[in-house]
């Protein structure tokens, strides 16, 4: 499927990943390269849903909340692609796309918004009109006035001056526009190199994602406006750091995976913590890694475990459980090819 998808053919590419979902349901990555293929032919109808069921088989696969957004943005429905996106932020501050996409869709909701606003005032002032005109009270006699009517002389005030002190709902609409916007990239070129799909190393049958690890860059007015959103309570980022540290540590460890995708998938919600990663780990016994890994040992997934045995095991584990966690490791298929595809500063 990811071969016809790099060679433009996504009808080929679509068929091969529904076959993928018919033979293992429980991948979300699967659903979510179809996604992608939909996208490319302008099926964003199929592309939301499959999004919609990779994220019920992996509530933490950001690239599938960003890929509904897309499908979501492109059937008019801003407001849920907007929610997408800021999933997306929630679970990767700082991502680059889904920034650009919020802009983009706060700013066409404005324009929106700004034409509703001109479309009214017509019809206000012809109902103001109404209100203000003055009906004849046919009172009874006893009633009336008895003082002599006199003719009151009515002058129209002249509004053709315009008031130069409030500025028109345009520009200020447009001003809103211009400081929050932020430079634009599109953004399904990153997809079109299949950046959240799973492109293998080798032509081995797993699928990996590629993550993008770079800090975003905003400009220097939208730094400015954040800076300026509380001025009196200065943050101290340092505390900052240690309470979201604390918070994290605090989250619950998921239980033993039954597979291998069990398990990627947990790495990635726990990413962010590397002491839960090796609190998870540490409750896998080494006699169930060949039943964890039936099919081979990703390279990926392999590097992880040797992070948490040198960061963590080396200082805190016998080194017998080490030397059999490494012994298991190496009795499973595939374990040289991802020997093999260890980088050099990995092997030492």
């Amino acid at each position: 499927g990811n071969g016809y998808f790099k060679e433009g053919r996504y009808e080929a590419a679509i068929e091969c990943y529904t076959r993928g979902i018919a033979a293992d349901g429980t991948n979300a990555l699967l659903p979510a390269n179809r996604a992608m293929a939909y996208l490319k032919i302008e099926k964003y109808e199929e592309a939301e849903n499959d999004c919609t069921q990779a994220l019920l088989l992996d509530a933490s696969y950001s690239k599938a909340f960003a890929r509904r957004g897309a499908a979501r943005g492109a059937l008019g429905k801003l407001k849920e692609a907007m929610q997408d996106f800021e999933a997306v932020l929630k679970l990767e501050p700082g991502n680059k796309q889904a920034i650009n996409e919020l802009t983009k869709i706060r700013n066409e909701l404005a324009e929106k918004e700004q034409g509703t606003h001109q479309e009214y005032p017509a019809v206000l002032i012809k109902e103001a009109e109404i209100k203000n005109i003055v009906k004849l009270i046919d009172n009874p006699l006893h009633l009336k006035s008895t003082k002599p009517l006199r003719r009151i002389a009515i002058e129209e005030i002249d509004d053709d001056t315009p008031n130069s002190d409030s500025p028109s709902t345009t520009s200020l609409v447009n001003n809103w526009r211009n400081s929050m916007s932020v430079e634009t990239t599109e953004n399904l070129d990153q997809d079109d190199q299949l950046t959240t799909m799973d492109i293998p190393k080798a032509k081995h049958l797993k699928i990996e994602e590629i993550s993008d690890t770079s800090p975003l860059q905003l400009p220097a007015r939208v730094k400015g406006i954040s800076s300026m959103s509380h001025p009196s309570f200065p943050v101290n980022e340092q505390r900052e750091k240690e309470i979201k540290r604390s918070f994290r540590s605090a989250s619950p460890v998921p239980a033993i995976p039954a597979n291998s995708f069990q398990l990627e998938s947990d790495f990635r919600k726990l990413k962010d913590c590397p002491e839960n990663m090796y609190l998870y780990l540490k409750q896998i016994e080494p006699s169930l890694y060949p039943k964890l890994f039936q099919k081979s040992l990703d390279p990926d997934l392999f590097n992880q475990i040797l992070k948490i045995l040198h960061d963590f095991y080396i200082e805190k584990e016998e080194p017998s459980l080490i030397l059999e966690i490494l012994q298991r490791l190496s009795e499973l298929k595939r374990f040289d090819m991802a020997v093999m595809f260890m980088s050099g500063s990995e092997k030492k």
